[in-house]
C-alpha cells in the first residue's frame, strides 16, 4: 500500500471511529467535532472523493455532524457551521449509495439553520461543493414538499447551552 492509500485509509478509519456512542447528544462544540471536520476537509481536498468509501457508522457520524453544525449555526447565527454541515453533506453525497430519506432530513436541518441567518445570507461555493449545491437547489425547488418532511423528522429543543436540533433519523 502506498503512502497516499495509507493516509486515505487512516482518514476513513477516523471518520468511522472517532465519534463515541452518544456523540449526537454531546455538548456543542467539542473536540470530536474538530477531529471529524479535519477528516472531512482532507476528504474534500483529495483528488478523488470516491476513494472515501465509508461504512454505515461513518455515514452516521457525518449525519450527526450535520445535526451538530446546524445546531451551532442556530445558536450562533453564523454561516461557518452551516458551511461545515454542507461540506459533510458533500462527502455523504459522494458515497455510491446513500439513504435518500436521511439526506432529506439533513438538508432540511441545514436549510432551517441557513434560513435563520441574518440577511444577506452567504452563498455556498458551487465549485467546492457541486453535489451539495445540486441537492440544495433541488431541495429548494421542491420546498413545499420538504417542509412537511422537516416538520416530522426534527424539532428544536432547549438545553442549558441554547436551542438544539433533535432529529428522528
Amino acid at each position: 500500500m502506498n503512502t497516499r492509500n495509507k493516509v486515505i485509509a487512516n482518514a476513513i478509519k477516523t471518520i468511522e471511529s472517532v465519534a463515541p456512542d452518544g456523540y449526537g447528544r454531546m455538548s456543542i462544540p467539542n473536540e470530536t467535532d474538530e477531529v471529524l471536520y479535519e477528516q472531512i476537509q482532507f476528504a474534500l481536498q483529495s483528488e478523488s472523493r470516491a476513494d472515501f468509501l465509508l461504512n454505515q457508522r461513518g455515514v452516521n457520524n457525518l449525519l450527526k455532524f450535520v445535526e451538530r453544525m446546524a445546531t451551532q449555526c442556530l445558536r450562533e447565527t453564523e454561516f461557518l457551521p452551516c458551511k461545515q454541515a454542507a461540506e459533510s453533506l458533500e462527502l455523504l453525497l459522494s458515497q455510491p449509495e446513500y439513504d435518500e430519506h436521511m439526506l432529506l432530513v439533513a438538508l432540511a436541518l441545514a436549510h432551517d439553520a441557513y434560513e435563520r441567518l441574518p440577511e444577506p445570507q452567504p452563498e455556498f461555493d458551487e465549485k467546492q461543493l457541486p453535489r451539495f449545491c445540486e441537492a440544495w437547489n433541488h431541495f429548494f425547488s421542491d420546498l413545499d414538499h420538504h417542509k412537511s418532511i422537516s416538520s416530522v423528522h426534527f424539532r428544536i429543543g432547549e438545553e442549558k447551552d441554547g436551542p438544539r436540533y433533535i432529529c428522528y433519523w
